[in-house]
């Protein structure tokens, strides 16, 4: 708990900051699909190796699949969703991306980062995803979300509530876990966020969702909505439910 608490004080000054150039890799106009590279060097400068190094080796490069919608516009910046897979392989759903390109938002996954990854790297991956992202990309700070399947589902939720101050929704799909350590501050920030709770009336974790739901809602945590889909099982949802939760998470908070 203390090395996630040290992770979240020094990302909070150095998330969403300058690039260096020598991450110059993705040409600003391309869209679709395709996968960039970084170290943690890359990233966030050789300063960052004593700070991370214990949490991602130094040597590593780390690969994420990304889309960035065709309709891309700087002047009309859009959102991102994180992706955190169970397996080492993401896998998208069919129709996701077709999703994500209506409603302006960047998808990104990083491969190699299932469940048998500890939680903290996969965590210090998905927010790496973003400064990877902006090395050349305009983003919308108030579209950053995160999701995942399974046991990404629970990593999802612990980066979410770690990370309020970036992460401001969450989609957790057949997965999630209670919040545990964190301050008063994170909490009050975790208040003003969105969260969508998906499950499936097959899903062995059906009850589990449920329980946890309830543990944000008696929390104080409005913005909160469960879908239990009639017959699915511990998936995904279908590309209908997962548009569904994005327009919840999109919601402007009117309090």
């Amino acid at each position: 708990m203390i090395m996630q608490m040290r992770i979240f004080v020094l990302f909070c000054s150095l998330l969403l900051t300058t690039i260096p150039a020598s991450l110059a890799q993705i040409p600003e106009i391309k869209t679709g699909s395709f996968t960039i590279n970084g170290t943690l060097a890359d990233l966030l400068g050789a300063d960052a190796v004593t700070t991370y190094g214990n949490v991602i080796d130094q040597r590593k490069t780390i690969t994420w699949e990304v889309n960035i919608p065709d309709g891309y516009n700087p002047s009309d910046p859009p959102g991102v969703i994180v992706y955190i897979s169970p397996q080492n392989s993401v896998n998208i759903p069919s129709g996701w991306l077709n999703v994500t390109n209506e409603r302006n938002l960047i998808w990104v996954a990083a491969l190699n980062s299932g469940n048998k990854i500890p939680a903290n790297e996969r965590i210090l991956m998905s927010l790496l995803s973003l400064e990877a992202i902006q090395s050349s990309y305009k983003i919308n700070p108030d579209r950053i979300y995160v999701s995942g399947l399974s046991g990404g589902g629970r990593v999802a939720s612990l980066a979410a509530t770690y990370y309020p101050n970036i992460f401001k929704g969450a989609l957790y799909n057949c997965g999630v876990n209670f919040w545990d350590g964190i301050n008063e501050t994170q909490i009050e920030q975790i208040k003003r966020n969105r969260f969508v709770f998906m499950t499936g009336t097959k899903d062995f974790n059906m009850n589990d969702t449920k329980n946890v739901y309830g543990k944000y809602k008696k929390a104080g945590v409005e913005n909160i909505k469960l879908m239990v889909v009639r017959r699915m099982g511990h998936e995904n949802p279908n590309k209908n439910r997962f548009e569904q939760a994005l327009k919840f998470l999109d919601q402007v908070n009117q309090r």
